[in-house]
Formats: C-alpha cells, structure tokens, sequence
C-alpha cells in the first residue's frame, strides 16, 4: 500500500516522500522488512525512538514518533500526537478494515471476560454460527488455536487476525478487552457491534495505580467511539456507575437489584444449576453463582443479536465448562476444582462455590500468586483463603523475576488465624492437599487454570494443574 493512501485524512506532520510501498508495519525493530513502516513507541522503560536506526538498517523506509527525528536518517518521518493509536488506525487501514466485516463482541471487566467470551461463542456455534474468540487463551480460528501471548493482542497482530477470520468466512467474534489494550489505544479505528462489562475488582493495580484510574480506563470502551450498545453487571458497583453515566443503548443483568435480566429462584446442585430470568427458566451445567452472572451476559447477548427465546434457552442448556474455569474432577472421592482465580474477588467467588458443594465436609485452598505485578492483592488472598478454606496451602504460580518464598511471605501475612501451610514447589502443594482431603473434601487448586506453564526466571517451564492431580487418580 502506498504511505500516501495510509496516512490519508489523518492528523500528522510529515517529511519527506511518500509515494513509498509500505510492505509491513512494526513496532519490534528486530522484526523490520524491506519497505517497512516503524512506529516508535514510548513505554515506560523504553522509548522506541531508540531503536530507529536498527529499524532502517533492517530495512525501514518510514517512521512515525511523536518528536521530529534528525532528517540525516534518510527516510520519511511522520510525527504524531499519539503513535500508539496512530498505529492502531494504521493496522486497521493496511490489513483493509476486516473489522468492518465482522460482528465483534468485547467483554472486559476483572473478572469473567474469558468464560462469558467461550459462552457466547460455543452458542453461536450451537446455532449454526461460525465465531472465533480472541483472548486469554489465545485466539481461536475454526478449532485451530494461535497463542498471541497477552490478553488483547497488539493492533498488527489483532489486525491480521481480524483479517485471517474474513478470509474464513466467519461472521462473528468474541473477544476480550483488557484495560491496557484500552489504555494503549489497541483498539483504535475499529468498533464493536455491542460490549460487555462484568465487574471490577482489585488487578494491575501495579499499572493503573488507582482503583479510578482502572475504571476509567475500562469507561473508555463504553463510548461512542467504540460502540452504540452495551450490557453491564448492575449488581456490581463500577458496573452500576457505568450503567448511569454512558450515552448508549444498554441492558443491565443482576441477581441482587432489579434489572433488565434478572435471575430468580436459583437452584444448585454437583451437576448445575438452573434460574428464572425475564419469562423463561434456564439450565446450565457450570457451577458457581459467578456463573449465574456469567450465563445472563450470554442470554443477553444472544438474545440481542437477534436469536430466539427457545434458541437462547436451548444453546445455553448445552453449554459446557470452559476450561481452566471452574473445572470439576473426582479424584479418589475427592472433588477437585481447577480455576484460573487470580484476584481477590476471582478467590473469593470459588471459594464460596466450593463451600457450597462440600456441605459439612472440608475445603482446602491452594493457591499462590504472580511475580512482578500488584504486590498489595497478595496478603488479602491470604486473608480471604484461611477465612473462606479449612486448609490453605500456599505455593508458587508464575514466580517471574521475584523469589517464590518472597512472594509467599507476602501472602503468610494476610493469614488470619485458619489453618496454613507454605509449600513452593506447586506439584508438591498439589499432593500434600490430596494426601490431606477425605472423601467428599474439595480441593480448590486457583491461580493458572489452564495455563501451560510455570514462568520463572524468564523461561516458561511446561506444566499442568490437571496432569499434576491426574497422577493421584487410583
């Protein structure tokens, strides 16, 4: 595509030529092609503008930064206000605006985003629909599965996808929006055929600072900037601000306040659950109330995409856990729950699920928390296990650069007066809460869910919650 056909219409100051054939667009100065265009970007360690000179030497013929670079570069400059979004809305032009042609469902929120995305997308796919999903769990285009190695992929990358689900013929997508993508302008020059807003709970507050700061960030997606319609969790009390305070065609669900889906007469049991929402009863087989809140953001998306009454309430009953969410498993009469709980509310959701399918019997908690990110959530995990478990067991979960018996120690000093153990090595906490657990005990195993690895000390060391607990199976 030509430069000039790319920078069309847009708010820049340019020198240089530019009749240039931009081949590729990139950010990693490593990654330059012939005939590339390269954005410097500012980070809070690094500013790309350092690595200019490399992008050239690897064949760079472009560059966009905030700040007029030295003309002894040779190459066109074009200097912006914000070259994170300006890359955004360059991904959108060069890849054709596949976003144009898709149906595209954002969920974000702490919590939840990644089971609400699967729910969504495994109905539509039970209807006849064809969806992929873009997410924690990578992105996900007809079964086949492409690790993007963050939540919300970068606007290149997000872009070519976008653009390799068109070549597909696939109509739909569910995709999470995490608050950095938002903040970082990931997701500039697209929109959204609808959003969704679970909750907001103590996380990245490492990045964000404030619980404020977080939430306004989130905000920004509830604009008509990005979107004309949203669904938002009311019993949450971000999401009932946020519902109050957006210019948008909306819909609230709860089970706590009134709202436009409300779930009524719930009923649990080791195999699911079923509720009364609006005028139809719905069975599902996840358990936990936080999948009640979950399945009513589905039915509420559905239901405004255009599906029936009998279609949503059939595709919902065929609904299966997403994996790494809730996972349930009998091992040796024991039932051991796997879940991807990595903040303070996430913990406190499953454990009070699991206390609800052990009755009289025990739970124990095994959990540790990440390396390198917001220090402060850990001592309130430790408070809120040993009040909510009979046992807590705290382990290590991707350590990254800290020491694992720094991080433990963090979260020894939320133990309010429960029972506790420390033990860092995950498979060996992992088999002292199954040598401990009587029949009927659950066994709470939070943190990774499906994660397939251990990140320490920079290198991703392959590794598995539930192959760990498949080795105690008798």
């Amino acid at each position: 595509m030509k430069l000039y056909s790319l920078i069309k219409n847009l708010n820049c100051r340019v020198l240089g030529n530019t009749v240039l054939e931009i081949s590729g667009l990139y950010h990693q100065d490593t990654e330059v092609k012939e005939g590339g265009l390269f954005f410097c970007l500012r980070g809070t360690k690094v500013d790309g503008t350092n690595f200019v000179k490399s992008a050239i030497a690897n064949g760079a013929v472009a560059v966009v930064s905030e700040t007029e670079l030295s003309l002894s570069l040779g190459v066109t400059q074009i200097i912006v206000k914000n070259a994170r979004e300006f890359m955004s809305i360059l991904s959108c032009r060069f890849f054709g605006n596949p976003a144009d042609k898709l149906k595209i469902i954002g969920v974000t929120g702490t919590n939840g985003k990644t089971t609400i995305t699967n729910l969504i997308a495994n109905s539509l796919e039970f209807l006849g629909q064809r969806c992929a999903i873009i997410g924690t769990s990578g992105v996900i285009i007809n079964g086949k599965i492409y690790d993007s190695g963050m939540t919300t992929p970068d606007p290149i990358e997000l872009q070519k996808y976008f653009s390799k689900i068109v070549k597909s013929k696939i109509e739909y997508v569910c995709m999470e929006v995490s608050a950095h993508a938002i903040d970082l302008s990931k997701i500039a020059g697209f929109r959204f055929s609808q959003v969704i807003f679970t909750n907001l709970t103590e996380d990245h507050l490492d990045y964000f600072k404030t619980m404020e700061k977080y939430y306004l960030a989130k905000a920004k997606l509830f604009t008509k900037k990005y979107t004309d319609f949203a669904i938002i969790n009311t019993d949450d009390e971000y999401g009932k601000r946020l519902y109050n305070s957006i210019n948008l065609t909306k819909l609230s669900y709860a089970i706590n306040n009134s709202s436009d889906l409300t779930a009524k007469n719930i009923n649990s049991s080791n195999n699911g659950q079923n509720f009364v929402a609006g005028e139809n009863e719905y069975n599902i087989s996840l358990l936990g109330r936080f999948n009640i809140y979950n399945s009513l953001a589905a039915i509420l998306s559905l239901k405004s995409l255009g599906f029936s009454d009998e279609e949503v309430t059939r595709a919902i009953k065929n609904l299966q856990p997403v994996s790494g969410r809730f996972n349930t498993y009998i091992i040796n009469d024991v039932i051991v729950v796997i879940d991807y709980a990595h903040t303070p509310d996430g913990l406190k959701n499953v454990l009070l699920s699991c206390r609800e399918l052990a009755g009289s019997k025990k739970v124990i908690s095994v959990f540790g928390c990440g390396g390198n990110r917001e220090t402060q959530k850990r001592q309130i995990m430790g408070e809120i296990s040993s009040k909510n478990a009979d046992l807590t067991i705290i382990t290590s979960d991707n350590p990254r650069y800290e020491s694992r018996e720094k991080i433990a120690k963090d979260i020894e000093k939320g133990i309010d007066g429960g029972s506790y153990q420390i033990v860092l090595e995950r498979s060996e906490a992992i088999k002292s809460a199954l040598m401990f657990a009587r029949s009927g005990d659950v066994v709470l195993i939070a943190g990774k869910g499906s994660e397939p690895y251990i990140d320490e000390n920079g290198i991703k060391i392959p590794y598995s919650d539930k192959a760990e607990i498949e080795k105690y199976r008798r």
